[in-house]
């Protein structure tokens, strides 16, 4: 490895020591088999990366990290999907998270991408001590036997916290590598939040050398705590925007600055959102994990399967889920639970992919009417058919509606189902769960769609009621604290803890630019701020 890499390496690897002595884990990074290296590398096969509009292809994994969204809006996919069979899957039972994550990713990466120790450095460092169970994501059981995967026991409280610890580091890494081959080594990230994924985001880049973020969020559509958990993060490299619209206004704005291909270079612009595919590949980790939590050892060879409710907003988080199986996690169905922002629902029970207004629900990180992810699946299910999927885009962005051949459409309920819960099923469903589970369990809107949504499902297909169903929980409850009190009373509500750090946030110094709805406005905002923090440092460096 470059010295400068290998330094970084190092730090990552005594960061791992640390977290995992403090949390009475093993005292060093457990080594595993490379499996999924020697699978990929046995037929010869580095995974490289194309755009899902055929503008671009054979990329590697480091460009597609680093790059984000395809030059010619598409999205990146892999263009081959490793597969592991029930032996290799029955081998990972048992393994910490941080080790099952360097198996399951490996399979993508060969020495050209990540050394294994630097894949293994990178897991290690980002599932250690910032989560406050040593599993990282705990499988439990609610009253009735349906599984809950908890993914809200990171530094966010947020499950998009498993995604954004890893690519923090990995960013941290492929630009200390840039830096020693003598490469360009900062990145511009801008990113778009209906709530979580800012906060995980900018908690896995602050204070990261050479990168800037800046953080759009709509004005008045987060939770009051999502929004805290963002604006009080005053580290020099964080920038949050205070967007006067909705979430699929900030989304736009990111990718409108991505196709601005002069602004996009000179800024060294990068991706957060899950269009950033690392993220996706994070992602299908806990998936794994889930099923062999789920099932008994062995299960795997014997064939079993299991289901899963997927809370579904941007499609990133079940899009996941649908890679793993792809790659031979044992699935049977993967539930798409929405909110009354039902586009996705209704393209799979109508066929209807037309964009409404967005309605603002108890479950804001759900309001979204423009699924990104969406476009990834659809390009798998028609085929990998590039010219069909753009001519599919492109109606979509001129006329607000996608309508699908019948034969995508069919491909798609395949692999598929869905369910829509309104706000007073999700009221429901909090105060049911945690009064039949004597307060064991406290579920956010969010993470109360997905158990509402598997009920649902169940209810439609009672043949469906031996699979395992694992319903996964994103959130933590204290994130929508009034949600909360409104679903289960205020009696029961003042018997909750609210949880540090977020029971500190209010009062809390904060800092945010409030801008309009326009992306020259953001792009201005931008390029001044860059300028301006390329001031300071330089007045550092004078001064050092």
């Amino acid at each position: 490895l470059p010295e400068v890499s290998r330094s970084l390496v190092g730090n990552m690897l005594l960061r791992g020591v640390a977290q995992s002595g403090r949390r009475g884990l093993a005292a060093r990074p457990v080594r595993v088999s490379a499996r999924g290296l020697a699978a990929a590398a046995a037929a010869g096969q580095r995974i490289l990366y194309r755009s899902t509009r055929g503008g671009q292809s054979d990329l590697t994994f480091s460009e597609a990290v680093l790059q984000g969204l395809g030059t010619d809006k598409g999205l990146l996919v892999p263009q081959a999907i490793p597969r592991f069979d029930a032996a290799t899957l029955e081998s990972w039972r048992g393994l910490p998270f941080h080790a099952l994550a360097a198996e399951v990713m490996s399979l993508y990466l060969t020495d050209d991408d990540l050394s294994r120790s630097e894949l293994e450095a990178l897991t290690a460092a980002s599932y250690g001590a910032q989560w406050r169970d040593e599993a990282v994501t705990p499988v439990t059981t609610l009253p009735g036997g349906m599984r809950l995967l908890e993914l809200h026991h990171g530094p966010t409280f947020a499950f998009k916290d498993v995604a954004l610890q890893f690519l923090g580091n990995l960013f941290e890494l492929l630009l200390a590598k840039r830096e020693a081959a003598g490469l360009s080594h900062t990145l511009t990230v801008a990113g778009a939040t209906s709530g979580d994924t800012g906060s995980s985001a900018i908690h896995g880049l602050r204070g990261k050398r050479g990168v800037e973020v800046f953080m759009m969020y709509p004005e008045g559509r987060t939770s009051p705590t999502q929004e805290l958990q963002m604006i009080s993060v005053l580290d020099a490299n964080i920038h949050n925007i205070a967007l006067a619209g909705t979430f699929d206004d900030c989304q736009n704005i990111v990718k409108a600055l991505f196709n601005d291909h002069a602004f996009r270079d000179s800024v060294g612009l990068a991706a957060v959102n899950s269009i950033n595919w690392a993220r996706i590949l994070a992602q299908t980790v806990y998936y794994v994990h889930a099923y062999h939590e789920a099932t008994s050892p062995g299960a795997a060879l014997e064939g079993t399967q299991v289901s899963y409710s997927v809370p579904t907003g941007n499609f990133g988080d079940i899009l996941a889920g649908w890679y793993a199986k792809q790659m031979g996690l044992p699935v049977r169905k993967l539930i798409v639970a929405t909110n009354e922002n039902d586009i996705l629902h209704r393209f799979f029970q109508a066929g209807d992919y037309s964009q409404l207004g967005v309605r603002e629900t108890l479950s804001p990180s759900m309001d979204i009417q423009i699924s990104s992810n969406f476009e990834r699946f659809l390009f798998h299910a028609g085929g990998d058919d590039a010219p069909a999927l753009k001519s599919l885009m492109d109606g979509l962005e001129d006329t607000k509606r996608l309508t699908p051949p019948p034969s995508l459409l069919a491909a798609c309920r395949e692999e598929m189902d869905s369910e829509r819960v309104d706000d007073a099923e999700v009221l429901a469903t909090i105060a049911d769960v945690h009064t039949a589970s004597a307060g064991e369990h406290t579920l956010d809107p969010h993470s109360a769609i997905a158990v509402a949504g598997a009920r649902r499902y169940l209810q439609r297909a009672p043949e469906e009621a031996g699979v395992p169903m694992v319903a996964l929980a994103c959130a933590h409850w204290a994130k929508f604290a009034s949600a909360v009190g409104r679903a289960i009373g205020p009696e029961e509500a003042a018997k909750l803890e609210m949880p540090e750090p977020l029971a500190s946030l209010h009062g809390k110094p904060t800092r945010v630019a409030p801008l309009p709805n326009d992306v020259s406005a953001v792009r201005q905002h931008i390029h001044a701020t860059l300028a301006q923090a390329h001031e300071s440092s330089d007045q550092e460096a004078v001064g050092a």
